[in-house]
């Protein structure tokens, strides 16, 4: 793997005085830096700006009067599994608690392979099975109004909590509750949040209704899963989201939450230290592996125990999954790889045959990573072909998926990511339309590879304080990345080649002013013998600070590096 640049980086001019945080805030457009850098729970929008959220808690607060019996239907990524288990939670233990009346509530998701994402027939019958009354949907269902009239027919009644796209043809006024934070005129004030996020508003809903204490404060319960599901489901932090993330960091802090802190032990965090880039790349993936490849109830499981012991058991099960799912990922990627053409492409689609369908997402992912162009990732298994999309900015995937609907036997997602089942007699088709269409609808400029830099400075400027500073902008994630600074002119003092495989490099470098910066390069042995002693290199990273035996050093990692224009 190579880290020298590629593509093209958006450098601006270098910053002429040492407010430092209020470049960055400026050039990131936030007007209202006070609330931007202290988020307050009070500027949560109330639940009541969520759409229906009133007419379904008085439909859950009615059914748990008459003792029916409720039926979570959740999805098998983190965002489903966390706003299944919050959901539960909050009625079998919180609610009954206070009103002193056992609910009859149990959490279901499908499974991933056999029964395939959302309400499906197959997911709905198990409900009847079940002996659900009451359905409530979890991070699924509004694209399903049709179904879900079936059912009511059956007498199954139907609450839909959601957050993905709503599709353009859905009725103005449906016959059941959708809680949904852009239906149908975006009345909640922001709308990009994931679906526990919906499920949070609406719990503070029904405790408003029931006389419950409902104004949200630092130990509401189940911040740390809205801010896991966020970070996960790739909502922007910003706004609501930053608010929620901030939060929920802090009550994962605490350890109050006994699976997520054994989870942490087993990836290798200290809970106390917990971040967004941990929740995204080591907590998340372990709890998507259940439903990947697993069970994903058995995540649920682990997120609403209590108990030490059962959660130290499965959180060892989730990293045990984890690695296999890492295993098979890479081994279908190199079997997808065969297939990339050599010719010059604005999209790429590969079929595979009985792949994973847990994993084609992230194959996806890592193509799209790889090659800057949308990539779509499908396996036949039988007669159905399932597929798996991944996009880049200015190609909304979800809805150019909508335009070839007919070819669809169902689809959804977000404007990056997307997964769709057809039938295998449409997959040409569909294929050669779909491609068609996005080879005239991407850009050349789209595809265009650019790093957005923040900030370009001497070297000098690297320090303990720079570090500081820039931490009061976390969390970071999608929609508020760390930022990013460019150091130019740097002059290589000394080489070491790092790790077992040799793949990674420490630089010492010279730039502005007297000290020696130290420059690490994670994932770059391909640049071991292109970069020598006394190269002169630009260089696109971030300041870090390295701590070993109690003592702390500055150091820089490197995103992207070339040599220097002179």
């Amino acid at each position: 793997m190579s880290l020298k640049s590629k593509g093209h980086w958006n450098v601006p001019k270098e910053i002429k005085n040492n407010d430092i945080l209020g470049y960055i805030l400026n050039s990131r457009n936030i007007e209202d830096s006070k609330s931007f850098l202290h988020p307050l729970l009070e500027n949560i929008p109330d639940s009541r700006n969520l759409f229906d959220s009133k007419w379904a808690a008085e439909l859950i607060i009615e059914s748990v009067n008459k003792g029916k019996k409720i039926v979570i239907h959740g999805d098998f990524d983190s965002d489903g599994i966390c706003a299944t288990s919050l959901l539960w939670d909050f009625l079998y233990r919180e609610l009954s608690d206070f009103l002193s009346k056992r609910v009859d509530v149990i959490p279901y998701i499908p499974n991933r392979i056999e029964q395939g994402y959302g309400l499906t027939e197959d997911s709905l019958e198990d409900v009847l099975e079940l002996g659900g009354e009451l359905l409530i949907s979890v991070d699924c269902g509004v694209r399903d109004e049709k179904l879900i009239k079936k059912y009511q027919k059956k007498n199954l009644s139907v609450i839909i909590t959601d957050h993905h796209q709503p599709p353009e043809n859905i009725s103005p006024k449906l016959s059941y509750p959708l809680v949904h934070q852009m239906f149908p005129t975006h009345e909640y004030p922001f709308p990009q949040i994931c679906g526990t996020a919906v499920v949070f508003l609406l719990i503070q809903e029904i405790r408003r209704q029931v006389g419950m204490d409902y104004k949200i404060t630092p130990d509401s319960k189940g911040l740390d899963l809205v801010a896991l599901a966020t970070v996960t489901d790739l909502m922007p932090l910003i706004d609501v989201n930053r608010i929620f993330v901030s939060f929920g960091l802090k009550q994962i802090a605490s350890g109050s939450r006994e699976g997520l802190r054994q989870l942490c032990l087993r990836a290798g965090i200290n809970f106390k230290d917990i971040n967004s880039y941990h929740l995204g790349y080591l907590i998340g993936p372990r709890i998507n592996a259940a439903g990947r490849i697993g069970s994903p109830m058995d995540a649920v499981k682990l997120l609403v125990s209590n108990n030490e012991k059962t959660c130290n058991e499965i959180s060892a099960e989730l990293d045990d999954l984890n690695f296999q799912r890492q295993k098979l990922t890479q081994e279908i990627k190199q079997q997808a790889e065969d297939q990339i053409p050599e010719k010059k492409f604005k999209i790429l689609f590969i079929l595979g045959q009985d792949w994973h369908e847990g994993v084609i997402g992230l194959v996806a992912g890592k193509l799209l990573e790889e090659f800057h162009v949308p990539v779509i990732v499908a396996t036949q298994n039988g007669s159905l072909v399932k597929g798996s999309a991944r996009s880049i900015q200015g190609f909304n995937i979800t809805e150019a998926l909508s335009k070839f609907d007919k070819y669809l036997e169902r689809f959804g997602g977000h404007e990056l990511a997307a997964g769709f089942t057809a039938k295998l007699d449409s997959i040409d088709e569909f294929v050669r339309e779909f491609v068609k269409y996005a080879e005239e609808e991407i850009t050349d400029k789209m595809l265009l590879s650019k790093l957005n830099v923040d900030l370009v400075l001497e070297s000098d400027k690297v320090n303990k304080k720079l570090i500081d500073d820039l931490s009061l902008l976390e969390p970071f994630g999608y929609g508020n990345p760390r930022p990013t600074i460019c150091l130019r002119n740097l002059v290589v003092y000394r080489k070491t080649v790092m790790g077992k495989e040799e793949n990674h490099l420490k630089l010492i470098v010279k730039g502005s002013g007297i000290d020696l910066l130290t420059l690490i390069l994670f994932g770059a042995g391909e640049d071991k013998d292109e970069i020598e002693k006394d190269s002169i290199i630009d260089v696109v990273g971030y300041p870090d600070l390295n701590i070993w035996n109690g003592n702390e050093s500055v150091q820089f990692n490197v995103k992207e590096w070339r040599f220097s224009e002179g």
